[in-house]
């Protein structure tokens, strides 16, 4: 039987998943996105029913999700963020536990970038976790375009502390620097699992 390895990429908002992710796959392996993965369902007719349900029509651009708006309701409101991550993350990890299931037929190592890998209980889908990691201060730097800055001590408030993250963690990838150093890690890391597998 081929090995196979799953590796989870995960971090706090603004820690750099997604360029970690992006260096994974310029090296050529398989990389799953559970944003990307969201950013698709909230498209599909159905579910946009079903947040209409949840938040009202106000949600609603046309037959389109307003997201910007989503978001601030969610900011404010944890039993309407309980109710949409319900209706939102059972169709998230049916995709993931069946590309989980592929690889570990046809052997390989398949890495999936998941934010609330520890918030939603999910280590046990991985052989290894990958946190990612950057100073606060850098972070905020970052995300100072997208986001408020309350917006931001609200999303952190909300996850797993990057602290205990990196206790849990079997390789850290230390964001804070240049992106060559960024890049040099993640090489190491991936020669580390190679290794293991073989």
């Amino acid at each position: 039987m081929k090995k196979s390895c799953i590796v989870g990429i995960t971090g706090i908002l603004g820690s750099g998943k997604t360029t970690v992710s992006n260096i994974i796959k310029d090296m050529g392996f398989k990389v799953i996105s559970c944003d990307e993965i969201v950013q698709k369902l909230l498209n599909k007719k159905f579910i946009i029913k079903r947040i209409e349900k949840i938040f009202g029509s106000d949600v609603l651009i046309g037959e389109n999700l307003n997201r910007k708006k989503i978001r601030k309701i969610i900011f404010d409101d944890a039993e309407k963020k309980e109710k949409l991550e319900k209706l939102i993350h059972p169709f998230v990890f049916d995709k993931i536990k069946k590309e989980i299931f592929d690889t570990k037929k046809k052997g390989g190592i398949i890495f999936i970038e998941i934010p609330l890998l520890f918030e939603t209980k999910s280590e046990f889908l991985f052989d290894k976790i990958i946190v990612v990691s950057s100073r606060l201060k850098e972070i905020k730097e970052r995300l100072k375009n997208k986001y408020l800055k309350e917006e931001i001590e609200k999303i952190w408030k909300s996850q797993i502390s990057l602290t205990h993250k990196k206790k849990e963690a079997d390789y850290i990838v230390d964001n804070s620097g240049s992106i060559l150093k960024t890049q040099k890690c993640v090489k190491r890391i991936i020669q580390n699992i190679k290794k293991e597998i073989n």
